[in-house]
């Protein structure tokens, strides 16, 4: 059998049983596509199911690691093919998963970079009325940029927040939002898009067809990428991405509330620790904190 078909099976049980979203099985088609083409070098011809050993796996991780991919991008390839042998033996396809025989990159834990609460505050003054939304939703929602991408005009409830965010895994849920964001809302809605109807994207871009025509299409969370990276550059920080938008949220409301629940709750995460991963402390912090030993000299 070819393993291919096999890894068919494994996305259908991805997207009905475990209900996944078609990003995240095109995540794992990718992974698995590429790893398929280097055994297929390998074996020279069609990849069975009889190549996928510990072996080949083997062989995989150290080609990925000579072609410089960080051990957490090697992780994650080899957590595709761990997921879908684990799947395969429950399935009796294989009698052992082969990654079980691997030793694999341990997850390194990063600092994030976290722009201050006050770059932010800042940033959001000197965009226009458009991006000031987009940013606004991403510093006090913890939205992140596919989330944004996704909402609807009928999502804004202006004296509340949101009342639908589609997240990961498909999953919609409401978002509070504090008075300052529901403010920028209500600026940009009247702006640019007080003729939308309730079910209009919220964030457009448009663009000319070659009949002269104009269409509107929903915004991309590649676009809202370039849009924060071109704000990060014209405010002197080119290394600014969505992403830091949702650190600064949860750092800031971390230091206000000191209720890792209750960031928890906002950022919408399963795990508490990964809620831990994204409010650790900053250089800020340790700075704030070394100087009160300054006056023990005196």
């Amino acid at each position: 059998m070819r393993l291919s078909a096999l890894f068919e099976e494994f996305s259908h049980f991805l997207r009905v049983e475990r209900e996944a979203t078609p990003r995240t099985i095109q995540t794992y088609r990718w992974c698995f596509g590429d790893s398929e083409t280097f055994v297929m070098k390998q074996v020279g011809g069609m990849v069975l199911v009889s190549h996928f050993t510990a072996e080949t796996c083997r062989n995989y991780q150290y080609d990925l690691a000579g072609r410089g991919l960080k051990s957490n991008t090697i992780r994650v390839r080899l957590a595709t093919l761990g997921s879908f042998g684990k799947w395969a033996v429950r399935r009796d396809k294989l009698v052992r998963n082969p990654l079980d025989q691997l030793t694999r990159p341990r997850r390194k834990t990063r600092v994030p970079a976290v722009p201050t609460w006050t770059t932010v505050k800042t940033l959001l003054q000197q965009c226009a009325v458009r991006e000031r939304a987009i940013l606004a939703l991403m510093a006090y929602g913890g939205l992140r940029r596919g989330e944004v991408a996704a909402l609807d005009v009928g999502d804004v409830a202006p004296d509340f927040g949101l009342r639908r965010v589609t997240g990961k895994g498909g999953h919609e849920v409401p978002v509070i939002l504090p008075a300052p964001a529901r403010a920028i809302l209500r600026d940009y809605l009247a702006t640019e898009r007080a003729e939308a109807t309730a079910t209009a994207l919220l964030f457009v871009v448009t663009y000319n067809q070659q009949s002269g025509q104009r269409v509107e299409r929903r915004i991309s969370g590649q676009r809202l990428w370039k849009l924060v990276k071109a704000v990060g550059t014209r405010a002197g920080i080119p290394a600014l991405h969505p992403h830091a938008f949702r650190h600064a949220c949860a750092v800031e409301l971390l230091r206000r509330t000191k209720n890792l629940r209750v960031v928890q709750e906002h950022l919408r995460h399963e795990d508490v620790h990964t809620t831990t991963g994204y409010t650790r402390i900053t250089q800020q912090d340790v700075q704030q904190a070394l100087e009160t030993f300054d006056n023990d000299g005196e």
